[in-house]
């Protein structure tokens, strides 16, 4: 039986099996992280309307190269996708395991402007070892529906 999330202007259905990690303080109530069995997360965040989606994949991107040697990125189109979203992978090594990083902006629905009216976007970011990625790649695509849809609603 799927779980529900709902918070900043979403209602999302989520695996059972997944947790919802808890967020500190400082982080605030504009976004939520999914902890996936296995190891891997998927979170969401809203973002201003004045960030710039090139700069918010900039600043990810430039994180995990800090930290691993070795990153490859790659501009993706993802089934069911808007013409303005962004979808981005990277993939790095580490333990020896490859792990795929995607990072996939769209607009934030209105349910979502009219409870934070500066949010623009949504930020996913999925990322897992590639045999977890796989194993769960279909529900992140199916949270990203989820969100698509709610304006429709």
């Amino acid at each position: 039986m799927p779980k529900t999330f709902e918070g900043f202007g979403l209602r999302l259905l989520y695996p059972d099996n997944w947790e919802v990690e808890a967020r500190a303080e400082d982080e605030g109530d504009q976004g939520v992280t999914f902890q996936i069995p296995g190891g891997g997360f998927l979170a969401l965040e809203t973002l201003p309307i004045t960030r710039e989606d090139e700069i918010v994949i900039e600043e990810i991107d430039q994180t995990i190269r800090d930290a691993y040697e070795e990153v490859e990125r790659e501009v993706v189109t993802l089934p069911g996708a808007e013409p303005d979203e962004r979808a981005v992978d990277l993939r790095f090594i580490y333990l020896d395991l490859v792990i795929l990083s995607r990072i996939v902006l769209l607009d934030a629905p209105a349910s979502t402007r009219d409870q934070m009216p500066i949010a623009g976007r949504i930020l996913m970011q999925f990322q897992a070892e590639m045999k977890d990625f796989e194993a769960n790649e279909m529900v992140a695509h199916a949270i990203l529906k989820q969100i698509r849809d709610t304006e429709v609603e």
